[in-house]
């Protein structure tokens, strides 16, 4: 193992089973929270094992959740558009490590996915959950927005599902989220890492590393524009008046979190 672990005070462990790397994020006092230390982690982890002899990868979380969001008390302290911006380039570029990775990626959801958590799951190759996990895309609530929902999700689940539940932030169950598109199987929990590290192999036995880059590469090409400019969007919301007065009454838990 790399990193993280038992004890470990790190945002990211990496594991190397049957040849498939294990990316486990590993805040879960924190659901997985998303903060800049394990975007970027993230980020080196995936520009590593995406060139490396590894079959594929699994990304998955520790606890109860797959990862519930950007951590909301770190884009309570952005205080520029300096700042905001610097932090959300850094997770395009961690977006951009995992949509053009050269090796299959199965994402391994072990409970709740909510906002970046839950975008994320629009890049990978391939998505199981495990029975009872749920997914919202639930930035509205705090005066943000779901840049990847409102781009890569519009072709994955149609324009008004995605502009429904971008409003709305509405939870959705795992056998909604297989009828939509946005995960692919459903299995027991104690079945998930093993089933995740199956599909990966089998699927890098599919299609070699060169073809997989360039479908991964040509399918987002015509969101790039797009995205770009919801992530600016995003940077510009988050330092203003009405989401720093909604991220702070959810971190004196005045706001619930959808249910």
């Amino acid at each position: 193992m790399e990193g993280g672990g038992a004890g470990s005070l790190k945002p990211l462990s990496v594991e190397v089973v049957d040849n498939v790397a294990i990316l486990k994020l590993e805040r879960p006092e924190k659901l997985n929270a998303l903060n800049r230390e394990l975007w970027s982690s993230l980020r080196e982890a995936l520009t590593e094992k995406c060139e490396s002899s590894v079959d594929g990868i699994v990304l998955t979380g520790s606890g109860r959740a797959f990862s519930s969001s950007d951590d909301i008390g770190e884009m309570y302290n952005l205080e520029s558009l300096g700042d905001a911006l610097e932090f959300f380039d850094l997770v395009k570029s961690t977006v951009e490590a995992l949509a053009g990775c050269g090796k299959p990626v199965v994402a391994a959801v072990n409970g709740l996915a909510a906002g970046g958590g839950a975008e994320i799951l629009l890049l990978a190759d391939y998505v199981i959950a495990s029975r009872g996990s749920w997914i919202s895309f639930p930035e509205s609530r705090i005066g943000l927005i779901p840049p990847l929902l409102l781009t890569v999700g519009v072709d994955v689940i149609g324009f008004r599902r995605a502009r429904q539940l971008a409003i709305t932030g509405d939870r959705i169950a795992d056998s909604e989220a297989l009828e939509l598109g946005l995960i692919d199987k459903i299995v027991e929990r104690e079945e998930l890492l093993k089933e995740a590290i199956k599909t990966a192999k089998e699927m890098s036995t599919l299609t070699p590393a060169s073809s997989l880059k360039a479908i991964k590469t040509l399918s987002l090409e015509k969101f790039k524009a797009s995205l770009d400019g919801a992530l600016r969007a995003l940077a510009e919301l988050s330092i203003g008046k009405d989401a720093k007065e909604r991220m702070k009454a959810f971190l004196e838990k005045k706001l619930k979190p959808p249910e």
